[in-house]
């Protein structure tokens, strides 16, 4: 039996995405909400004026919305909306406040990462949510990348060796793509810019990768010219096991897209690789460039293997990313999902101790 689902955010820039992700599902979304807006459901189209670079894939919402119940308030879509799971794609200052709704009421959540503009928008949340057995899950759907899944059992095997050191990369397109009047892009209600909105990816994923929670962090930001947000940043940060990494991120590409990196150095082998591919990508397929000083790779210790991903699922942003959803959905109830929302609280920690270091002017330590 389907899934109820009230979806909350209508005009945020992922929801057509997001639909399209649903349209696989086995979930029937019975109740919209933009908060404070009313919404006709008849005339939710796909949208052509985007605050980032996705591509909208125009799909027609009419059969996945048939019959639903538009709402003004979200926090009465969950209360009265008699749903099983809220989907939230909604500013960063208010969310937490729906997603507490959703736990009183023991509505399970999946929301836009970060969930929250500080950790302590969510911690509180998050202990309640899990004393309650409600799922509440952020988007972080690298976890579900086959590349990065790779890597995290090459490192849980022993693969590496003693890791000494991770360097990551993710760059998206310039603002001058973006129409940075968007909330995405102010810092009232987002905290930050890009290390707050494209940066979590690879801010949850390295980490995850290694298994290792990152305990300190040392930032450098760009400043916006367009909008008060950062455009870009540079950490250095250190694991609770002692690897030293370096994460870069920004608003920098002059053309649609991603430029990605992934490198992890250990004492037995290197791992390189863009980790990332998307429809817009250039390259038919990921690199994984692996070198080994391992017994059985003396014939052959340098090796490549080549990841063709597929997008037939979910044609904007590959099949993994359908993947994710899918895991959610089928662990909700019993909470075994990819990404929990202590992860969700980790990860703002980590960005938290970010923004602080870049005022302190020196490491910081994350908190636990």
């Amino acid at each position: 039996m389907a899934t109820k689902v009230g979806y909350i955010g209508v005009n945020h820039h992922h929801r057509d995405p997001y639909f399209g992700v649903a349209g696989g599902l086995d979930v029937d979304i019975t109740a919209v909400c933009e908060p404070g807006e009313t919404v006709a459901v008849e005339n939710i189209v796909a949208m052509d004026d985007r605050p980032d670079e996705i591509t909208t894939e125009g799909q027609d919402a009419s059969d996945l919305l048939a019959g639903a119940t538009a709402y003004e308030d979200p926090h009465e879509l969950v209360a009265d909306g008699d749903v099983e799971v809220v989907w939230i794609t909604y500013r960063n200052d208010e969310t937490p406040a729906i997603v507490e709704t959703a736990v009183d009421h023991g509505v399970h959540v999946i929301c836009e990462k970060p969930i929250g503009r500080t950790a302590a928008d969510l911690e509180s949340v998050a202990e309640r949510a899990n004393d309650a057995g409600v799922t509440v899950s952020p988007t972080t759907f690298y976890r579900k990348n086959p590349v990065a899944m790779d890597l995290r059992e090459r490192v849980q095997d022993g693969f590496f060796g003693d890791i000494v050191t991770v360097q990551g990369r993710f760059n998206a397109s310039q603002l001058a793509y973006r129409n940075t009047d968007h909330y995405i892009y102010d810092a009232a209600t987002s905290r930050g810019g890009a290390l707050q909105w494209i940066g979590p990816h690879w801010v949850d994923m390295m980490p995850w990768v290694l298994d290792d929670p990152i305990a300190s962090v040392n930032a450098r930001f760009h400043d916006a010219e367009e909008c008060d947000v950062d455009a870009g940043a540079v950490l250095q940060f250190e694991t609770e096991g002692g690897v030293l990494g370096t994460c870069h991120t920004g608003y920098y590409l002059d053309e649609r897209g991603k430029d990605t990196h992934l490198g992890i150095y250990g004492t037995n082998a290197q791992a390189r690789t863009p980790v990332h591919h998307d429809s817009l990508q250039h390259e038919p397929t990921v690199p994984l460039e692996l070198t080994a000083d391992h017994d059985d790779w003396t014939g052959a210790p340098r090796r490549t293997v080549e990841y063709e991903f597929t997008y037939d699922r979910f044609p904007a942003w590959g099949d993994y990313v359908q993947d994710y959803f899918e895991a959610y959905f089928d662990g909700v109830e019993t909470g075994d999902v990819p990404a929990t929302v202590d992860d969700a609280v980790q990860l703002l920690r980590v960005l938290d101790a970010a923004y602080d270091s870049a005022e302190r002017d020196g490491w910081v330590d994350v908190a636990n």
